[in-house]
């Protein structure tokens, strides 16, 4: 070009500057990006950088949509990442953790369908400590349960009492602060205690020394001070107590050298990282040798396996037991939020960069090079992502302590602080902000001024199409995290309004412990003496627990058929009381002798293939020899109930008959009920003096057991909303960009007849048409993944077209409204002042 046309094109490149609203904010940035390439590096970043911030100050609204969807973002991305951290890091403060393995039984009896067990014969543990080189030791650990214990005058419940052997602390780095740290539990009757129940009970006393009560009939010597246990072990008790057999336990002792039963938590530590594939067989063969029961196998199960892939096993000792499969659905809602919050902060940043051509076109006039421009974008899409962090960072810190509560976990935002996590997080800044930047920095710097400033520049086809691209894949985020919100909470209403066999509304629910069961007749009576008590009823463990299992011999079963049921005792009142029903035969009975009889469930006789059980007979091992049999004769037959969680299957069992049992359920009236509770209180502490009343109403044990389940839902709906909020913003931004791009176009329409509804419908059509996309693709995403995840459970929901058709049509309402706004605010906007703005 020749000279004289080049100073002319500048000339008139300038005066269009200075015919715009603003020529002297526009001239001025052009001489500091001309001055900027006379500056040091660290001067041209500097420049850079208030350039930014006067950029995000000039447009305030467009500044905090764009920054608060991606903190949004960013928080949830982090506390999905420390809760993640807290389910990955169970059991690691071990030194020894690559090194410890659990012992498991696989139970291969038929009856039962969750096979495999967390616990083994009671002499597993000492046989292969002494017969395998590999393993160093190994520790066993039994019980679990609630107990009454005393000191001078103060009663109160221990809520996790184990017997144990010293090697657990061998074995697990569980710290002992006071009193004896070597043999700490070989004596018999020898307690250590955590430092919250020593406190319970001693105050700020040192425990070393004194003597407690167990069930105010057994003393328990106190030898050491366990400092409370981390919060990620698997293994939590308040309360270890000597396994060695006290004088008078023969039967104990008996029962620790058994073989024939599996009851015993058991864990050994290795002189390597476990290989199940070579122990296995070994453990195996050590059962087979001592005369084991032929149908439990032994297997061995990494430390690292034990809180999140342990969901199959029953009978354990597991505290906030998890599942691998919420890892993964957490990681991915944390990646499609993230992803969605970047997308949306991508989507704004390309669509208000059109804005700035003219701004772009007027620094190279003034000889800003496409390199500094460049620059220039990408740090400014930097600072905003680190704004962005500090502002995540911000919330995080404040909303987790609260989050913890009530999902019931234990995050711990302090591991922020790490210099890998610090890391992580200005890479992520480095790395969104760069992507963010690439659209306007390479597009824009590229264009030619002359064309820029002379108005002709127009939003490339590209650019629309990127944006329209970026708005389906948030909204199949939205959408399909709608869905699964949906299902999730179609499937936790399943759980709580299926019918489970028995009615668990005004159920009170109170366990006895020790010697105290003895009363168990006498305080039903009692309780019976109050017009608001409907009826009460006692049985060996409450409904919702897991019951025990034991061997059966049906008449009429071939005798080598190993046959495992499970087993519940109860009195002649509890079944009326669960108002249970009964299919065939009768209840117990206080008419009848009945400490020979028997009730079945419908599934034992779908399994003995046993068209009426009535009169049939089942025989019980009653005595060490395989052949000292007692037999039973079936009675009735009650109408299969959930005795455990719905997320098994129904199994076999059977019930006998005894008039005294630990658990005591108590039908009450919905009048009064705390009338009624504070007299069963009066009454237990007449009847059962010197222990603590405790009770529970079995609906909320029930809801209790979902507890993960629950916290899960409602973890899931909050991300939901979240992304729906993020969606949102960025739709909001993009719509008002959108009417502010075809402002002339609208202002045409309506000098030419359109109506406000036509304009509206126009601009709405075009967003709505790819929310009917996103749909489409989010549809097959969520059903394939809650599919999956519905095949967690027994017994699940179908889904159905509802929970989508209703994702459908609310994120359309979404969409509509959010766009709507911006879409009206033009369409009755005056078409002259539309058309007098180019």
């Amino acid at each position: 070009m020749p000279v004289n046309e080049q100073l002319c094109s500048i000339s008139n490149s300038i005066n269009f500057a200075n015919n715009q609203r603003n020529p002297k904010t526009a001239f001025s940035i052009g001489i500091n990006v001309d001055l900027g390439s006379a500056l040091n590096p660290f001067e041209m970043l500097k420049n850079f950088f208030l350039i930014g911030l006067r950029n995000l100050l000039k447009q305030k609204g467009y500044s905090i949509i764009k920054i608060s969807g991606l903190a949004l973002g960013l928080a949830t991305g982090i506390i999905i990442y420390l809760f993640v951290l807290e389910d990955l890091s169970y059991d690691r403060f071990n030194k020894n953790y690559s090194h410890i393995a659990r012992l498991l039984t696989i139970d291969m009896a038929e009856g039962v369908s969750s096979k495999l067990v967390g616990v083994t014969a009671p002499a597993m543990g000492p046989a292969v400590k002494a017969e395998l080189p590999e393993i160093l030791n190994s520790a066993r650990l039994q019980g679990g349960s609630r107990q009454d214990i005393s000191y001078e005058d103060k009663v109160l419940k221990c809520d996790a009492y184990f017997r144990s052997e010293s090697s657990l602390f061998e074995i697990f780095d569980f710290e002992i602060i006071e009193g004896k740290k070597e043999g700490v539990l070989d004596e018999p009757n020898s307690i250590a205690i955590t430092e919250t129940l020593s406190k319970r009970i001693f105050g700020d006393v040192s425990p070393i020394g004194k003597t407690i009560k167990l069930n105010q009939n057994t003393d328990l010597h106190v030898v050491a001070l366990v400092k409370d246990l981390p919060k990620q072990s698997h293994i939590q008790f308040d309360l270890l107590r000597s396994l060695t057999p006290a004088q008078g336990e023969d039967g104990y002792r008996q029962f620790l050298e058994s073989w024939q039963g599996i009851n015993m938590f058991t864990y050994v530590l290795l002189d390597r990282d476990l290989n199940s594939a070579d122990l296995n067989p070994k453990l195996q063969a050590i059962a087979k040798k001592n005369n084991a029961v032929d149908f439990f196998v032994p297997i061995a199960q990494p430390l690292s396996d034990v809180h999140l892939h342990s969901k199959e096993i029953l009978f354990e000792t597991n505290a906030n037991k998890s599942d691998m499969l919420n890892v993964y659905v957490l990681s991915t809602i944390s990646i499609l939020i993230l992803l969605l919050a970047i997308v949306n902060f991508i989507n704004l940043v390309t669509a208000k960069s059109t804005g700035r051509a003219k701004e772009v076109g007027m620094r190279k006039v003034v000889g800003a090079i496409r390199r500094q421009l460049i620059s220039q974008h990408l740090i400014e899409s930097v600072i905003v992502t680190f704004i962005s962090a500090v502002l995540a960072l911000a919330i995080v810190f404040v909303i987790t302590p609260w989050l913890n509560n009530t999902y019931q976990r234990f995050a711990d935002t302090q591991i922020l602080w790490q210099p890998q996590n610090i890391s992580m997080l200005l890479i992520f800044v480095v790395v969104v902000g760069i992507m963010a930047g690439l659209y306007p920095a390479f597009v824009l710097s590229s264009f030619k001024p002359a064309i820029v400033l002379k108005g002709a520049f127009k939003n490339s086809n590209s650019g629309t199409q990127l944006r329209s691209a970026l708005v389906i894949l948030q909204f199949t985020i939205s959408i399909a995290l709608m869905v699964g919100t949906g299902i999730v909470y179609q499937q936790m209403r399943f759980i709580y309004s299926a019918n489970l066999g028995y009615s668990r509304d005004q159920v009170i629910t109170i366990q006895q412990p020790g010697n105290r069961v003895n009363n168990a007749t006498t305080l039903k009576n009692e309780f019976l003496r109050n017009p608001n008590v409907v009826s009460a009823g006692t049985s060996s463990s409450r409904l919702g627990q897991q019951l025990g299992r034991t061997g059966i011999f049906p008449e009429g079963s071939p005798t080598d058929v190993n046959i495992i049921t499970s087993i519940m005792v109860a009195d002649e009142s509890f079944i009326p009381t669960m108002n249970m029903t009964m299919v065939e035969g009768r209840n117990f009975s206080l008419q009848y002798e009945d400490s020979l009889s028997m009730i079945v469930n419908e599934e034992m006789l779908r399994m003995l293939k046993w068209q009426e059980g009535v009169g049939k007979k089942i025989a019980l091992q009653s005595g060490p020899n395989p052949t000292d049999l007692t037999s039973y004769a079936v009675v009735g037959v009650v109408k299969d109930f959930h005795f455990a969680t719905i997320r098994h299957k129904v199994e076999p069992m059977f019930m006998l008959y005894n008039a005294n049992n630990g658990a005591m359920s108590v039908k009450v009236k919905a009048e009064r009920i705390k009338e009624t509770i504070a007299y069963l209180e009066d009454t237990w502490k007449r009847v059962n003096a010197g222990s603590p009343f405790e009770y529970d109403f079995l609906d909320e044990q029930f809801a209790n057991l979902y507890r993960n389940e629950r916290a899960f839902a409602t973890m899931f709906t909050h991300f939901t909303v979240l992304a729906l909020v993020i969606a949102g913003l960025g739709l909001f931004a993009l719509s008002a960009f959108t009417a502010e791009q075809r402002k002339k176009e609208i202002g045409i329409r309506k000098i030419l007849g359109a109506s406000n509804g036509n304009i509206l419908f126009k601009l709405s059509a075009e967003f709505m048409k790819l929310i009917l996309v996103s749909f489409v693709l989010a549809s097959g995403i969520a059903y394939f993944a809650m599919s999956q995840w519905l095949s967690d459970f027994q017994y699940s929901i179908k889904i159905g077209a509802g929970i989508f058709i209703a994702a459908g049509v609310a994120s359309l309402l979404i969409a509509w409204f959010t766009v709507s706004y911006q879409a009206f605010k033009s369409a009755v906007s005056n078409p002259v002042d539309s058309l007098r703005s180019e």
